[in-house]
């Protein structure tokens, strides 16, 4: 393979100044953009696409080969490292794979293309947090919205299949799980519990919960457990749909999820008007329960209560709050009971898995508060949950596939509008490297603004 590349190097080297030889003639005719272009082109992007044509028909010894080359040639190039790193994807040596687009990462670190695919590198060797992580480094960078779109079901589906590996190696190994080792931070928050007699208000249920998680999860000292984690054990140990824990199971719950530390709470309605919420925490470790101080007033207050709860609930864990963190944790996500108990309501549609439901609620929401940020995101991500929860996962190489058609798409896109505004090539077709198979503007025509056929490579 070396005397291949030496050979087909210096092949590449005397062709070129052929090349040079017949077109010094006509280089005062070449605009100044022409001229740079020509003088940029060199054997280097030759290797590069040569490289990328091998990659194509999956021949990836080949590929790696003429790609290491154009590194040796270009080593600045981020495009040159990513393509090396893909190829090494592909060829399913992902260590190398990592150290190739790490390296390209470095020269452009918003490329798009080079944090999906590392992304499923992290994938394919397990690394489902790591991968996870960079999908949604993804999501903020530009890119082609119904890609997104896929990218955020995938982060999905990883996220059900690395709770369900956890809670399945949990349970099998539950009796020799050391609580002890568990960080003393962690701490999850459990569904709340109804005591009063109105039963329109059990939605509040898991509504005043996620609010706790929410701002219990603002706080950078705690580790919260997500809410989807504890769902998705209460019903692998058939707790219900419901999420209300007792006191007597609350410290399996914790010891399953690995959470030091749990809140479970309570609310009644005292009166038409009078509410009141309460709280304890439980210790995983020794079941030992602590009691929060009640929080108690006019249900039109319910959020301002709720609030109250949190800074308790806080001070009682012995952390000391920022500042920043104390400002974020009193905002107040909605005014309304009506529109938060649609809120609510949508949650318990969705743990049941009743995600049409669940989205007219979160509609609902949204019309009664517009401000409603949760409820706004619950809505954008509900249809998303519903088809990772109904639809297997797509295959690694049907994913790479749905990028190459987006990356099209864009670009095709962006053609379309530099020819309506002139700023295409000449001959109206944007450089097509050394796949150009266009005819040449003939000399002396009035399209000849370039008297020469020049086509343009790219790195």
């Amino acid at each position: 393979m070396a005397a291949e590349l030496n050979y087909r190097q210096e092949k590449c080297n005397i062709t070129w100044r052929k090349k040079m030889k017949k077109l010094i003639v006509k280089v005062a005719f070449l605009p100044l953009l022409g001229l740079l272009t020509l003088f940029s082109m060199n054997c280097a992007t030759s290797s590069h696409n040569k490289g990328m044509r091998h990659l194509k028909n999956n021949q990836f010894t080949e590929a790696i080969a003429f790609l290491k080359q154009a590194e040796q040639e270009k080593p600045d190039s981020y495009k040159v490292k990513r393509d090396l790193g893909i190829a090494f994807y592909r060829a399913r040596r992902f260590d190398e794979a990592l150290v190739k687009l790490q390296g390209a990462r470095n020269l452009k670190v918003d490329d798009s293309k080079t944090v999906f695919y590392t992304g499923l590198t992290y994938e394919a060797k397990g690394m489902l947090d790591e991968a996870i992580g960079e999908y949604k480094g993804y999501m903020t960078l530009k890119g082609s919205r119904k890609f997104r779109k896929k990218i955020s079901k995938r982060i999905r589906h990883l996220t059900l299949e690395k709770i369900s590996a956890e809670i399945t190696e949990a349970l099998a190994r539950e009796q020799n799980i050391n609580v002890g080792a568990f960080p003393d931070n962690t701490i999850a928050v459990l569904s709340f519990k109804n005591l009063g007699k109105s039963r329109e208000y059990d939605p509040l249920q898991k509504g005043l919960a996620q609010m706790l998680i929410t701002d219990l999860a603002k706080v950078k000292k705690l580790k919260v457990v997500e809410r989807l984690k504890l769902q998705i054990l209460l019903e692998e140990i058939k707790l219900g749909s419901s999420g209300v824990v007792d006191a007597a199971t609350a410290p399996r719950v914790g010891k399953l999820i690995g959470a030091k530390k749990l809140v479970n709470g309570a609310f009644t309605d005292l009166t038409d008007d009078d509410f009141r919420i309460d709280a304890t925490l439980t210790e995983t470790a020794t079941s030992k329960v602590l009691q929060v101080d009640e929080v108690t007033g006019k249900l039109g207050k319910l959020f301002q209560m709720q609030k109250d709860l949190a800074f308790a609930i806080i001070a009682d864990l012995g952390v000391q709050l920022s500042r920043e963190e104390r400002e974020s944790i009193r905002k107040i996500p909605t005014e309304s009971l009506l529109a938060f108990i649609a809120y609510s309501k949508g949650l318990d549609f969705e743990d049941r898995g009743m995600f049409d439901r669940a989205r007219r609620e979160y509609q609902k929401a949204v019309q009664i508060d517009p401000n409603f940020s949760q409820a706004q995101e619950n809505l954008a991500a509900v249809d998303i949950n519903k088809s990772a929860a109904t639809e297997p996962k797509a295959a690694a190489s049907k994913l790479e596939e749905d990028l190459e058609s987006a990356e099209v798409d864009v670009s095709g896109g962006r053609q379309a509008r530099l020819t309506a505004t002139g700023l295409a090539t000449q001959t109206g077709q944007a450089p097509q490297g050394d796949n150009d198979n266009r005819t040449p503007v003939i000399e002396n025509s009035t399209n000849a603004r370039i008297p020469i056929r020049i086509p343009l490579g790219g790195n």
